[in-house]
């Protein structure tokens, strides 16, 4: 963390400026749906890469659906991007979580690729202009029950009490992302 006025201001300004290029507009087919979805946030959004077969992934669904339902000013959607985990499988799975906000299936490995998304769950936040203020996983944890840091949850309420994130980036635990090329 930067020391200082001078240094926090740097920080919290080019931080976020620095991630800019790199996030792509999250628009896809929405699993349950089959309707376009294109993520439009007011305050931000988060977006976090799912599995129907992960473990991991299945440990923090319960947080991942809990922040959604306390965090409203920030646009959820997940995605569905395995290539392995047939659709079928993977509709059945996520209407039954019954997360409250749309999971999109990753046609061809669009977004899983253009995130750089490594394992399920794998996390990111931005902010309504673009910018990644927080990637990484959900915990610091692959099963959440264990978890002793809750990255995702610490950068939503740094964001909403208009601090910078306290930690911007961290390790993703949990199954790889198996991508068809």
């Amino acid at each position: 963390m930067p020391k200082g006025i001078l240094g926090c201001l740097l920080f919290c300004v080019l931080t976020p400026l620095a991630a800019r290029a790199a996030v792509p507009a999250v628009e896809g087919r929405d699993l349950l749906t089959h309707k376009t979805v294109k993520v439009e946030p007011a305050a931000g959004a988060v977006v976090v890469f799912l599995s129907d077969h992960c473990p991991c992934s299945d440990s923090h669904i319960q947080e991942v659906k809990a922040l959604a339902r306390e965090y409203k000013m920030f646009s959820f959607v997940g995605v569905h991007a395995n290539s392995d985990e047939p659709e079928a499988g993977a509709r059945e799975y996520f209407q039954r979580a019954d997360l409250g906000f749309p999971v999109l299936q990753d046609e061809n490995g669009r977004l899983v690729n253009r995130f750089k998304a490594l394992k399920t769950p794998h996390a990111f936040v931005l902010s309504a202009d673009g910018a990644t203020f927080y990637q990484g996983g959900v915990s610091d944890s692959k099963t959440f029950s264990r978890a002793g840091r809750k990255y995702l949850r610490e950068a939503l309420e740094d964001l909403a009490s208009k601090r910078p994130v306290r930690t911007a980036q961290a390790r993703t635990l949990g199954c790889a992302i198996a991508r068809s090329h």
